[in-house]
């Protein structure tokens, strides 16, 4: 499924919309199918503008009224939604694809801003798009036809791996695994590139960094499940072995851990209740 006849609109130019941008382009969509609606823009995003061509507008009303949108990408913060559903804008986009990666922005309330439109998509992704590593899911409304949802597949097929789920609820319990997940693993690092620092490497943080990309590069190539490789690591009385045994006792690594998920999965919930 190729996009290069639709005219997509991005809403948000931020990280996640930018990534967007970028695959786009990268997958030959001409630039005059891609607009832009973005009121400050970063001089990233203006240096792609003027080297590109791109249709960057400020407003809804900036956008050409000859122009057909068939697919509108919402890439905004969530407290900025509210004030894009104007008539002008709902009048533009209601026979188009409305896809939103907003957080707690749920169908039921994106249904009532478009003033009922019935093709709508609620996914939630992560910041590894922006290096086209992404993790997404998506939801789709009951109207959605199998053409229009693989169009949707694709464009998040640009960015990472993609997934779809039959209930909205997976939304939340996503985003606090895998939305979230980034930063559960920034903090590792910086914890065990302070450990190493406190130990005397000097470049512990280069050495952590090799260290996980190196075992997870590894996990890729062999395919073995992580559970095989970590027990070709740990040799019986060995030194792997007794450090595995401090996060291993009592199940504490994993308590920890589905006590956090469980704590930003309730927030995500109360998010989309706001």
């Amino acid at each position: 499924m190729k996009l290069q006849k639709d005219n997509i609109l991005i809403v948000g130019a931020g990280n996640m919309g930018f990534a967007f941008i970028t695959a786009l382009l990268d997958t030959k969509v001409a630039a005059k199918q891609i607009s832009v609606l973005e009121n400050n823009p970063s001089q990233e995003l203006k240096k792609l503008t003027k080297l590109k061509k791109l249709n960057l507008i400020s407003s809804i009303a900036m956008l050409d009224i000859k122009k057909k949108i068939s697919i509108v990408l919402l890439a905004i913060k969530p407290n900025q939604v509210n004030n894009i559903f104007t008539d002008d804008f709902n009048i533009r986009i209601n026979k188009s694809l409305l896809i939103s990666i907003v957080a707690g922005k749920t169908m039921a309330s994106l249904k009532k801003l478009s003033n009922g439109n019935i093709n709508i998509a609620r996914a939630m992704t992560n910041t590894p798009v922006t290096v086209g590593w992404g993790t997404s899911i998506v939801y789709f409304s009951k109207n959605f036809s199998v053409r229009n949802k693989q169009k949707v597949i694709h464009l998040f097929d640009l960015v990472g791996q993609v997934e779809e789920v039959k209930n909205e609820k997976y939304i939340n319990t996503f985003t606090a695994l895998f939305g979230s997940g980034p930063a559960y693993l920034y903090l590792f690092l910086e914890t065990w590139s302070e450990v190493a620092k406190k130990n005397g490497f000097k470049f512990g943080e280069e050495m952590a960094v090799q260290t996980m990309l190196g075992s997870l590069l590894l996990l890729l190539k062999t395919q073995d499940d992580p559970k095989i490789l970590r027990n070709k690591v740990t040799s019986k009385g060995g030194t792997t072995e007794a450090g595995l045994e401090v996060f291993l006792k009592n199940k504490v690594f994993s308590k920890l851990f589905t006590a956090a998920v469980s704590k930003a999965t309730k927030r995500a919930v109360d998010l989309s209740k706001s």
